[in-house]
């Protein structure tokens, strides 16, 4: 079953990046950006994802093999398929400092 798109504003797909997910102090777990749109994003994942979940999320821009940029986001799970969820970008967690430096 297909995730419904019930968003507003207008998409983007995501060209060039690479992306993984880190749940609590996990190890990452590669995904894929399906869309981009203006507050979330739709991202195919092997791993169920239960809404209301925060995730960290690791976008790194490439070109050919070479990782030119990366981006940390932060991001609550809005809702979840078996093989897809779609988030909404939060602020980090006060305690996000301490974790960032032991990855």
């Amino acid at each position: 079953m297909a995730l419904t798109d019930r968003r507003d504003h207008p998409r983007w797909q995501a060209r060039g990046f690479r992306a993984w997910t880190f749940i609590g102090n996990g190890k990452p777990e590669a995904c894929r950006i399906v869309d981009v749109s203006r507050k979330g994003m739709l991202i195919s994942s092997p791993r169920f994802m239960v809404p209301g979940m925060k995730i960290r999320l690791v976008l790194a821009r490439t070109q050919g093999a070479n990782v030119t940029r990366l981006f940390w986001l932060w991001a609550q799970v809005a809702r979840s398929t078996p093989n897809a969820f779609a988030m909404f970008f939060v602020k980090a967690p006060s305690d996000a400092k301490e974790s960032a430096r032991s990855i």
